[in-house]
């Protein structure tokens, strides 16, 4: 059986049989794919730190007909995200975005946005920008990516360009304005959409070109979580262990 092999990201890991852990990756080419590492519980087994959540990896794997799971023989590390994980907030931060990645994309279908996007949040975590912007832009662009981001500023109704405060409506695919509006149970201000604005035009290691308080970026998380959850159908589990 051929070899093939990827760039990856690990995001996440579970015991499997007696000896073997079922790993979840996101390949460059081929997307998300589920895998067992054989022998990867033993001491000094061949795999070291590489099938750690969230390791950048050059992963070698073999496919059988007619099975779903590909078997890892080898794992390369090239970057790692171990330290990055030790910070509790970073640690959940990372989960939920596992989560969301796992649960929203389809099983290997190549998909080289967000491939990137998970990495350039790894490496500006690592260079120090803050877990509470880098989340909200990850939201964001996964949104955007999965095609289920609305246009913020024109009113789903009338149609008219919004500079001003706008409304989530309710079927999470689109804005209201104040003249349209009839459920305001999502606000949007125009602070909030100018910080939309900054994250569609720039990389996340760049500072914030706005400057809002915690609480308006973790409303702003609940703008964009509630429309996760309205496309998703449920709710993610690690949502629960947010508190920004």
């Amino acid at each position: 059986m051929p070899i093939d092999q990827s760039e990856a990201i690990i995001l996440r890991t579970q015991n499997f049989a007696e000896q073997d852990k079922l790993v979840v990756f996101f390949s460059r080419e081929k997307g998300l794919v589920r895998g067992i590492a054989k022998g990867a519980r033993k001491f000094n087994n061949r795999f070291g730190s590489s099938l750690e959540p969230f390791s950048v990896v050059r992963i070698f794997y073999y496919e059988k007909e007619r099975q779903d799971l590909v078997t890892i023989s080898n794992c390369d590390l090239l970057e790692s995200a171990f330290e990055l994980l030790n910070d509790l907030k970073v640690s959940y931060a990372f989960s939920y975005i596992a989560e969301l990645t796992e649960k929203f994309s389809p099983y290997r279908a190549g998909e080289e946005l967000l491939y990137r996007l998970l990495l350039t949040i790894i490496q500006s975590a690592r260079a120090g920008q803050k877990i509470e912007y880098l989340t909200r832009y990850f939201e964001y662009w996964f949104l955007k990516i999965n095609g289920i981001l609305p246009d913020f500023r024109t009113c789903q109704k009338c149609h008219q360009k919004i500079k001003q405060t706008v409304w989530l409506e309710p079927q999470k695919d689109g804005v209201l304005c104040q003249r349209c509006v009839s459920d305001k149970k999502f606000a949007i201000s125009p602070w909030l959409l100018q910080a939309i604005d900054w994250m569609k035009k720039n990389p996340p290691a760049a500072e914030p070109g706005v400057e809002l308080k915690p609480e308006d970026w973790k409303y702003l998380g609940r703008v964009f979580q509630s429309i996760i959850i309205f496309h998703l159908e449920d709710r993610p589990k690690t949502l629960n262990y947010l508190d920004f």
